[in-house]
């Protein structure tokens, strides 16, 4: 089963090779035309011209080995859900597709910078993008929020402690209350994929006999159509004499239903008995990125989202089966244009 082959290579981001060989070997047997790119990402080819279904899922995980094994048509293993399931149902899905223009791609690096997914957007130009991630097997992401990287540092001279002066621990402390605030005060009233969220995910200091010092890491989770300047002229109003560093911004993507590719999955996921929901997401996934191919687009895959990164991650084969099916379903309607 190429799904538990996939899961018995381990691959968190930046060790993604064995898994990349694997797979293109496996999808040059299968009738593709596989290879590697240049920064390391897996490409398997079907069809001749341009346009077609690009298919991007990724090959890497975050780290945290999870013993694989199969327990009453449950798989575990890491990436089971997030998101070697996905990929592993485009190619499936792909392989048994006789006719039309598909590109499958696992990219490398999506839990890190997503150097993989950048490097694919002057390389391809499809006409439909479905993009793997765990969705549920009749559900549809058509959303994700941006995300901001903000990293504050801030020191001063040593004080005895009976002075009323701010250190600078204590004025980093004030300046995230600061930001939470800001952020309370815009979600106000707001549904929680049109909120601003913030979160302080590292938390550094140290001292020596004269000085100390103190760094954050902080993530904002951008909604759509949020200026990224009120946040960024917020933070300057704000920051006293520290030092800060804005980086890693993505905009956020919510996408129309009303199109050819959403219309495709929904006939397929009904011919399947099921009912299909849309959902929006509070991370972020490289459909953020995609979104700049400007074509149709969507996210797609088996799994419970609320699975990824934790140490109790599986999928459920008969799930993964019925996605493998409809997804098929999906790629001939497309080729054959049958909405």
């Amino acid at each position: 089963m190429l799904i538990k082959k996939m899961l018995d290579l381990y691959s968190p981001t930046g060790y993604e090779e064995r898994l990349v060989r694997f797979l293109i070997k496996w999808a040059n047997e299968k009738g593709f035309n596989a290879y590697q790119d240049e920064v390391g990402n897996f490409i398997a080819e079907r069809g001749k011209g341009a346009g077609g279904i690009l298919l991007v899922g990724h090959v890497d995980t975050v780290p945290g080995i999870i013993p694989v094994r199969m327990e009453d048509n449950i798989l575990y293993g890491r990436g089971a859900v997030d998101a070697k399931g996905p990929l592993a149902c485009f190619l499936e899905s792909a392989r048994s597709v006789s006719v039309g223009r598909i590109v499958v791609v696992g990219v490398v690096d999506e839990e890190g910078e997503s150097k993989g997914a950048r490097n694919i957007l002057n390389k391809f130009s499809p006409d439909y993008v479905i993009v793997g991630e765990p969705s549920g097997w009749s559900n549809l992401n058509i959303g994700y929020k941006g995300r901001l990287s903000l990293y504050y540092a801030n020191e001063n001279g040593k004080e005895h402690s009976s002075t009323s002066n701010l250190n600078c621990y204590e004025q980093a402390i004030e300046f995230y209350s600061n930001l939470r605030n800001y952020c309370d005060n815009f979600n106000s009233g707001k549904k929680l994929f049109d909120q601003l969220g913030v979160k302080l995910t590292s938390i550094h200091t140290n001292s020596d006999d004269f000085i100390e010092r103190i760094k954050m890491h902080i993530n904002f989770r951008i909604p759509v159509g949020f200026e990224i300047r009120d946040i960024k002229n917020f933070v300057e109003e704000t920051k006293s004499s520290a030092k800060v560093v804005f980086s890693g911004f993505e905009e956020a993507v919510k996408v129309s239903k009303n199109n050819e590719l959403i219309s495709a999955f929904i006939r397929s996921i009904r011919e399947a008995e099921g009912e299909p929901r849309f959902k929006c997401k509070t991370g972020t996934a490289d459909m953020n990125i995609l979104q700049k191919f400007e074509v149709p687009i969507v996210t797609y895959g088996p799994g419970d989202s609320s699975l990824d990164h934790t140490p109790n991650e599986y999928l459920d084969l008969n799930e993964y089966k019925k996605s493998v099916n409809i997804l098929k379903s999906v790629l001939e309607k497309i080729i054959n244009r049958e909405f």
